[in-house]
């Protein structure tokens, strides 16, 4: 297991009141190479009063290779940065990585991306925290 701290700064922190579960699945199958990155994200609640939000990664290299942690980290501060992200930051949040899938020749670092963002986006949105913006 491994904590990173995602420091961000400016504008206003918004904080997390209930735990929230969410899986981005980016699979395509047609044709080779495939593309296959899924991704179970839990956001909870932090257990200090420190203000940062706190990226925990719980999977082994078999679930997802380390390699693809930049890939995360970039797409859950994309998610963050969305204008339907009702703030500017979590504080006092810990982002649990706790599951995923890897395929040796099918995953890539775009499949971890669309598949962070879109469980970011879920659970954001279950925490009331996330609203897409209305169709024009």
């Amino acid at each position: 297991m491994m904590e990173i701290a995602l420091v961000t700064s400016g504008g206003r922190g918004v904080e997390l009141h209930a735990t929230c579960t969410a899986m981005g699945e980016y699979v395509r199958q047609n044709g080779p190479p495939g593309r296959c990155g899924v991704i179970e994200l839990i956001l909870e609640p932090a257990e200090s009063d420190y203000a940062a939000c706190t990226l925990s990664w719980e999977v082994t290299e078999a679930q997802i290779p380390v390699r693809f942690l930049d890939a995360v980290i970039s797409s859950i501060k994309h998610v963050l940065a969305e204008e339907a992200f009702d703030g500017d930051y979590l504080s006092g949040c810990r982002i649990r990585v706790v599951g995923g899938e890897y395929h040796q020749t099918d995953s890539k670092v775009t499949c971890y991306q669309v598949a962070t963002v879109l469980a970011m986006r879920d659970a954001l949105r279950s925490a009331g925290l996330y609203r897409p913006q209305a169709p024009e």
